[in-house]
Formats: C-alpha cells, structure tokens, sequence
C-alpha cells in the first residue's frame, strides 16, 4: 500500500507533461480560491524535500515541479490581479456577499500596511501567509490598483519563501527517515506531512491572530 502511493507522488512530482498541466492548473486555481488546493502542494513540497535528502541534496530532478507550481501561482494571482484591476471599486458592489467578502479584504490589508509602516511590498508579502488571505489579498490589490510592479515581485518572494519553507521541512524529515532507515521512510514521511502541515497552520494561525488584534 504505502509503495503504491509512493509511487504515485513520485510520478505526480517527477514525470510527465500530463501531470505537470495538471498541477500547473490546480496552482492556477489555488490562486484563484479554489479551496483544499494548499494542502495538496504543501504535502507534495515536503515529499519533494523527502526525495532530497535521499538523493543526498540533487535538486535538479525538481525543479521541473518546483517551477511549475511556481509559475501556475504567479499566473494565476496575476489573472485575478489584473480582472479585480479592471473592475475596480465596482466589484465590491458585485452581490452582497461578495461586495462584502473584498471590502472586508481591503480593510484587513489597509491594516496590515498600517502596522508595517506603510510599505506596500512587505504588507502583501505577510499578507499571502495569513490563512484564507492569500486570495483576498490579490482581490485588495486589485480593486485598490496597487501597482503590478510592486505586486507582481511580492508574490514572487511569497511563492519562493513558501516553497524552500515546505522544501526544507521535508528535507530535514528526509534526514530523519535515512537516518533510522528505509523501513521508517513510508511511515515518517506520512507523520511528518501531517506534522508539518499542523505546524504551518498553527503558525499561521497565531499570524493572523495577531493581525486581527491589532497588536
């Protein structure tokens, strides 16, 4: 059983045009708050930090996975950028519900820029980490036409910071497995995305309780 879904996240991280289209969709749509999709790439990032440390550190098997993951997010944060963009102001008047949802996203970001000092590039940045924030804040940017030049770049530092952060956890649980031995692999990698992914959450959460506290 745990061969064939190491199998699995080997040819979903590793193989193919078909797969990679796929993922590359998936990370357009996470962009876009398609929900659950976080999850799935984090897990596949620490099963690739994994893959790492049992190949003694060669990372150029995936950068292939790392750079499509990559470019579906900045693809997609900057579609919804720029439609929010287009509709400005308007949008927030787009249903009650929803009109509510971006003015709700304009306020929580216009808080986070107050408590840094203003700046734009470093509030978006933090903001992406704030658990069901990194959508609203593309809406924020858009509809408050922040400049593309100094959106487009904070999401590159996110999505890089994110990757190496879920890399490196899975590289260090990666170590731990070829330390103790093969027989621990399947088992430790299991425990350790479960554990790694309560981390982030937990991080993240006390991350967006400081924000709403206004501490």
């Amino acid at each position: 059983m745990e061969d064939t879904v190491l199998q699995i996240l080997g040819m979903v991280t590793a193989g193919g045009l078909l797969w990679f289209g796929i993922l590359f969709l998936l990370a357009v749509l996470m962009e876009m708050g398609l929900p659950a999709t976080s999850p799935i790439f984090e897990s596949l990032l620490i099963f690739t930090g994994f893959q790492v440390a049992q190949s003694n550190g060669q990372l150029v098997a995936t950068l292939p996975f790392l750079a499509v993951v990559a470019t579906g997010r900045l693809c997609g944060s900057s579609a919804s950028y720029w439609l929010l963009s287009s509709l400005g102001n308007a949008a927030t008047s787009k249903g009650k519900r929803f009109g509510q949802y971006m003015r709700n996203a304009m306020e929580r970001l216009q808080t986070m820029r107050r408590k840094l000092g203003g700046l734009v590039l470093p509030t978006i940045v933090v903001a992406r980490f704030v658990p069901g924030f990194s959508y609203a804040s593309t809406i924020a940017s858009g509809i408050s036409r922040i400049g593309y030049k100094t959106f487009f770049p904070a999401v590159v530092i996110h999505v890089l910071l994110w990757e190496a952060i879920f890399l490196a956890l899975g590289t260090l649980g990666g170590g731990v497995a070829k330390f103790l031995g093969a027989g621990f692999y399947p088992w430790l990698l299991l425990v350790w995305i479960v554990l790694g992914l309560v981390a982030a959450s937990v991080a993240a959460y006390f991350l967006s309780r400081r924000v709403k506290s206004g501490s």
